[in-house]
């Protein structure tokens, strides 16, 4: 199999599979959101053959795919950005969400918006 084949096998299958439910993970501990970076790294290492010298940011750039991180932050903005524009009652009728305070939220902590007390 070709290295475009299996980026594109990861791209479709794996990374959605690791990304799952990413929106929320606001609350979740930074070691736990290490521990599936690991996993992507691991999987883009072996995927392009990668040597122990070669740094994982230069793999990603050559392969032009985002960072774990980058990858998180872009599905959680559009995952809030679609929120007011969903057809589910239950939604609709929730409070307006104020970024600027000061309470620990998922979508502040995701998108770097949380800078604590």
């Amino acid at each position: 199999m070709t290295m475009e084949n299996k980026v594109l096998l990861y791209t479709v299958v794996l990374r959605p599979i690791l990304s799952y439910g990413s929106p929320v993970w606001g609350y979740a501990a930074n070691s736990n959101l290490k521990i599936l970076e690991i996993s992507q790294n691991k999987t883009i290492r072996m995927i392009v053959h990668a040597k122990m010298y070669m740094k994982n940011f230069d793999i990603y750039k050559a392969l032009k795919l985002p960072t774990f991180e980058n990858f998180i932050k872009k599905l959680a903005t559009k995952f809030f950005d679609s929120l007011p524009l969903t057809n589910n009652y239950h939604i609709l009728n929730l409070e307006n969400y104020t970024p600027h305070d000061s309470t620990k939220r998922p979508r502040r902590i995701l998108l770097d918006s949380y800078n604590p007390p």
